[in-house]
């Protein structure tokens, strides 16, 4: 893969923590709210596991229009997230955003926090659907992941960050049909990366993505027809995903195909992404890559 060019960038100032470390803040310390994007599903297990996690769920049910009707799918989902960042953008504190198929891990809400608190632009995918690594950011010994991931299941934003969301919401709806399939979710890092905003992902994945793929990725040939499920996991899950149809078997060998594709990931060179932002030489590439080693075998 080429070079990815993105506009500017901000500093990360502070001494950010470890976030994999005991002393890190939990994300039950931090998130004020939760939001759960749904239509017309069942979404009761996944708010109360995060009830349980004292996340403070809410229900998001969409209601469409007859001009949202004759939109894409695609486009009513990015709609859903939109609804998600304007309340996020009502307040400085940071909101969980999850979509109804996200299935969290047991015991998510003392998990660490994995993103520099002390960055005010920076946020957190907690699922990483096709996760890249972009940098090795290390200060005293302890570290973070800063990404790049495509599908926006489950990620952590505050109001500064929701409201440069919103500015791309602005942006993507000026230049597509919204009756059109674009893939929004895949292009949102790379746009706000753009105005400051910085993403970073953990050493596991928080939680898996449970459900089935929009089919408008296979109708347009996404890789995949756009199935991603979580490479690796930080813990058992609170319930079982909808894939496994309630049986372990089928489960335990979606993960373990997963795995299998995290690796082929890694061997193939596209765990790392070189952009004009991170200058990586040859010796932090192979620590990025021996980081993308320890992940999966953890």
């Amino acid at each position: 893969m080429g070079t990815v060019v993105v506009a500017s960038l901000r500093s990360i100032t502070g001494s950010p923590v470890f976030c994999t470390s005991d002393g890190c803040p939990s994300l039950r310390d931090v998130v004020q709210r939760s939001y759960v994007l749904c239509h017309d599903e069942n979404v009761s297990p996944l708010v109360e596991a995060l009830a349980t996690e004292k996340l403070t769920p809410v229900e998001l049910r969409a209601s469409y229009g007859e001009t949202e009707l004759s939109w894409a799918r695609s486009t009513r989902t990015f709609l859903s997230h939109v609804a998600a960042w304007r309340r996020a953008a009502e307040n400085d504190g940071y909101t969980l955003v999850c979509e109804s198929d996200f299935v969290p891990c047991l015991e998510i809400g003392s998990f660490p926090v994995f993103w520099p608190l002390s960055d005010p632009l920076s946020w957190g995918y907690l699922y990483q659907g096709s996760p890249r690594l972009l940098a090795r950011l290390t200060v005293s010994g302890r570290q973070y992941l800063r990404g790049h991931c495509a599908p926006l299941v489950c990620y952590v934003i505050n109001g500064s960050v929701a409201r440069i969301f919103l500015d791309f919401f602005a942006y993507e709806m000026s230049c597509h049909d919204p009756r059109e399939y674009f893939t929004f979710d895949a292009h949102l890092q790379w746009w706000t990366m753009g105005r400051g905003a910085t993403a970073f992902f953990p050493m596991g994945h928080y939680g898996e993505h449970g459900g089935r793929p929009n089919p408008e990725h296979a109708e347009n040939r996404i890789p995949r027809a756009g199935r991603h499920r979580a490479d690796n996991l930080a813990g058992r899950l609170h319930f079982l995903p909808e894939y496994a149809r309630g049986s372990r078997l089928r489960y335990q060998s979606v993960r373990i195909a997963a795995r299998t594709l995290g690796f082929a990931r890694l061997l193939t060179g596209r765990w790392i992404v070189d952009t004009n932002v991170y200058r990586n030489a040859v010796w932090e590439k192979t620590r990025m890559w021996a980081l993308g080693a320890k992940r999966l075998l953890a």
